[in-house]
C-alpha cells in the first residue's frame, strides 16, 4: 500500500511540474531610477500583461537606467527593458557603446514616445543659451544611464571640460536646481517629466532651446537624433514651444523569449492602450503609426507576426530596412 501511494504521489508531481514551469515564465522589464517616466511605463506595460497574458508574470523593475538595462538582459538578467533607438541599435550590432558584446540578442519590440533633450534652469539662473553653460555647476544625469551620455555629448560640444558635472538622477537634480545648488540640468526624457512638473510648481521653470547650428553638427556625427518641440504648457509657466531634439524611446526584448510570447505580449499592449493612457499620457499619441518610429534594429519575430496581422503600415519597409541580409 506504500509503495503505491508513493507511486501515485510521484506521478502527481509529474503531472503538476509543466503546470508550475508555466506558471513561472517571468518577464522582468527593465526602467530606471524611481521617480521616472520609464518605471511608469514598465509599470504599465507589467500590470496589462498581467491581467491579459496567461501564464506570464511580468515586473517593472527599478535600475540604473538604459545603459544598465541593455547590459542586464545581454546577461540573461532581464528580458525586457526600456532603451532609445540609439541604445537599441548599438546594442543589436555590438557597436559604440556596446561593442564587444553579443550581436543580435537586443530586438526592437516597439516605440512609445520621443524623449525630448531638456535644458532646465529656472528664473534668476544666467543660462539663457546653451553656450551660457560653459563654466556652470550642471546637472548630468546618473550613471549607467543614456541621458547621461546624451549631456555628456552636449557639453563636450558647448563647454569642453569648462563646467562641474554632477551626475545624478533626475529628481536629485530638480531637487538641487529649486534650492540653487546647481545651475542648469539637462535630461533627455519623454514629457511631461514628473519631477519636472513639480519643480515648475515650486519655482519660476526656464527651459533653454538648441539653435539649429548645434543641432546640425550634432545631428551629422548622430543621425540618429531628430529635431522635435517640447509643446507650450507641457510645464506650468511654459507658455511656447521649445525647440530642441531627442531619440525614439520605447521596449526591446530579448531573443530568447519564445515568439508566442512576444506575440500575445505586443497583442495585449496594443489592445489595451486606452489603459495604458490613464496611467501615463504618452500612450494615448501611441498607435500603429507610431510603433516603428525611430527603431534601426530588427523585430522580435513575435512582435513581427502581431504587426503583419493587424496590418502596421510601413512593416515591410521597416523589416527590408533592418534585415540581416
Amino acid at each position: 500500500m506504500k509503495n503505491t501511494l508513493k507511486g501515485a504521489l510521484a506521478a502527481s508531481c509529474l503531472l503538476v511540474l509543466p503546470v508550475a514551469a508555466k506558471a513561472s515564465d517571468y518577464l522582468s522589464i527593465g526602467s530606471c531610477p524611481v521617480p521616472c517616466t520609464a518605471y511608469t511605463w514598465a509599470a504599465g506595460v507589467a500590470d496589462v500583461i498581467n491581467r491579459n497574458v496567461e501564464g506570464v508574470q511580468a515586473t517593472a523593475e527599478e535600475t540604473k537606467g538604459y545603459i544598465a538595462n541593455i547590459r542586464l538582459m545581454q546577461n540573461g538578467e532581464m528580458e525586457a527593458s526600456l532603451a532609445t533607438s540609439l541604445s537599441a541599435y548599438e546594442a543589436y550590432t555590438a557597436t559604440g557603446n556596446y561593442e564587444g558584446t553579443e550581436p543580435g540578442k537586443i530586438m526592437a519590440w516597439m516605440s512609445i514616445a520621443p524623449v525630448a533633450m531638456h535644458i532646465l534652469t529656472v528664473e534668476g539662473s544666467s543660462v539663457n543659451t546653451l553656450e551660457d553653460l560653459k563654466g556652470k555647476r550642471v546637472g548630468m544625469g546618473q550613471p549607467g544611464g543614456t541621458s547621461m551620455l546624451d549631456a555628456d555629448l552636449l557639453m563636450e560640444r558647448i563647454a569642453g571640460g569648462d563646467y562641474e558635472p554632477f551626475r545624478v538622477r533626475l529628481g536629485d537634480m530638480t531637487d538641487m536646481l529649486s534650492d540653487g545648488n546647481i545651475d542648469a540640468a539637462l535630461w533627455n526624457g519623454s514629457f511631461p517629466l514628473p519631477p519636472v512638473i513639480q519643480l515648475a510648481a515650486q519655482r519660476d521653470l526656464k527651459l533653454i532651446p538648441v539653435a539649429d547650428d548645434f543641432f546640425e553638427a550634432l545631428h551629422a556625427d548622430y543621425p540618429p537624433y531628430y529635431r522635435l518641440s517640447i509643446p507650450a504648457d507641457t510645464y506650468d509657466g511654459v507658455t511656447e514651444d521649445t525647440r530642441t531634439y531627442g531619440l525614439a524611446n520605447g521596449l526591446v526584448i530579448s531573443s530568447d523569449v519564445p515568439e508566442e510570447q512576444v506575440y500575445q505580449m505586443t497583442k495585449a499592449v496594443f489592445e489595451n492602450l486606452d489603459d495604458l493612457a490613464g496611467m501615463h499620457p504618452a500612450f494615448a499619441a501611441m498607435s500603429a503609426d507610431t510603433v516603428l518610429n525611430g527603431f534601426g534594429s530588427p523585430l522580435h519575430p513575435g512582435a513581427l507576426r502581431y504587426y503583419r496581422e493587424v496590418g502596421i503600415p510601413g512593416i515591410e519597409e521597416f523589416v527590408a530596412r533592418t534585415s540581416d541580409d
